[in-house]
């Protein structure tokens, strides 16, 4: 019984990771999930919530400026107030990973959740990397995107990552002694690093 983190580069087989690790110990396997839970408690947009996560032009301050127009927007509540606070997005994702963090038995992907969940116990963080052209390959496999487009398109999602996971973790962001484990995906095949993972958690499945 444990709680894993998966913190990723663009390109480097995250999510696909963690369903297989999901599925193979029997836990909740928890990604998109967590950013709808976000926007509901923020009365946003997933629209509105994926700009403000993605949108490194925008300056960290306590009032983002609205994104799209209203009649562009895609309600999922009530109403949609078209703004998100720094603060307040950071407090509604601490709580919504430390209670899914609480039930146990999950795998959480990216959300800065490693940060979150760095003093709790029976918590496992794991790292991925690969250099740039073993992700240009896996983005042209996996992905609809243009050969032409595929390097801009991962250093851009790249920027928006570490953009974001700064914007949380402040000076903490790059410190690679937050991680039990650091794997390089071009490295090893998906399969050995669902069993390392299982070896550093001590876990079977």
């Amino acid at each position: 019984m444990a709680v894993i983190t998966i913190t990723k580069e663009m390109a480097t087989g995250g999510r696909k990771l963690g369903r297989l690790l999901a599925k193979r110990l029997d836990y909740q396997y928890v990604d998109k999930s967590l950013f709808q839970k976000i926007a509901e408690d923020l009365n946003v947009s997933e629209r509105t919530l994926e700009s403000f996560e993605k949108s490194r032009e925008y300056h960290i301050s306590n009032t983002f400026a609205k994104a799209f127009s209203k009649s562009y927007i895609e309600r999922i509540v009530g109403y949609d107030k078209s703004v998100v606070e720094e603060e307040e997005y950071q407090n509604s994702l601490r709580n919504l990973i430390l209670e899914t963090a609480i039930e146990d038995n999950v795998v959480i992907i990216g959300r800065a959740a490693f940060f979150f969940l760095k003093d709790m116990k029976n918590c496992y963080h794991i790292r991925l990397v690969a250099p740039m052209d073993w992700k240009k390959k896996y983005a042209l496999k996996n992905y609809k995107i243009s050969p032409d487009r595929v390097q801009e398109f991962i250093e851009k999602r790249d920027r928006n990552l570490h953009w974001f996971r700064r914007s949380i973790c402040k000076a903490g962001v790059d410190d690679s002694l937050m991680f039990h484990l650091t794997l390089n995906m071009s490295l090893i095949p998906i399969e050995k690093a669902v069993e390392l993972i299982l070896s550093v958690a001590n876990l079977s499945g």
